[in-house]
């Protein structure tokens, strides 16, 4: 049996970091410091349970951590520009296989969120690239993304009495 007394600092560290350090495990983490380059966003995470900080980055030419980040801004009243407000707020996080995520930007971490979630953020990030496009086909999605649902559900029931009209027109000719 060993003495207690005599663990170090480092040791209680690693052994409370290797605890919480366990896939679905939330914690609190304060953001220490966000900083922010051409083409990515890092923001620093500290735990009350240890003196290391967690660095998360976010790559701004992947449309997937933009949509994270983007979250995680909303959900503090903030504007994706104004993420470096979120220096000194508190975050909640959760542990995953890809380490420390926002528990706000689940949703839209890849192999995380729920199959309802992940095909809503697919198809969102499908449509901001499709809206990148140049041509016809990046106006055509830009404008029905536009569309409010009600001009949408209108839309779909006007298109599918045309492919009515014409399957008949087909029949009978």
């Amino acid at each position: 049996m060993t003495d207690l007394s005599t663990t170090s600092t480092e040791e209680y560290e690693l052994l409370t970091a290797k605890q919480k350090e366990r896939r679905g495990n939330t914690e609190t983490a304060t953001v220490q410091d966000v900083r922010v380059t051409r083409t990515q966003i890092n923001l620093s995470l500290s735990f009350d349970w240890t003196a290391d900080s967690t660095r998360l980055v976010y790559d701004l030419d992947d449309g997937r951590d933009v949509r994270e980040l983007e979250a995680l801004a909303d959900d503090h009243g903030f504007e994706f520009a104004q993420v470096g407000h979120l220096e000194g707020l508190s975050v909640p996080v959760r542990y995953t296989s890809q380490g420390w995520v926002p528990t706000t930007s689940l949703a839209h971490t890849e192999g995380e969120g729920s199959t309802s979630e992940t095909f809503r953020t697919e198809l969102d990030l499908s449509g901001r690239e499709t809206a990148r496009t140049p041509g016809s086909l990046g106006r055509f999605v830009a404008w029905v993304k536009s569309l409010s649902t009600k001009q949408l559900v209108i839309g779909v029931i006007i298109v599918k009495k045309l492919l009515i009209v014409a399957v008949l027109v087909a029949m009978v000719l």
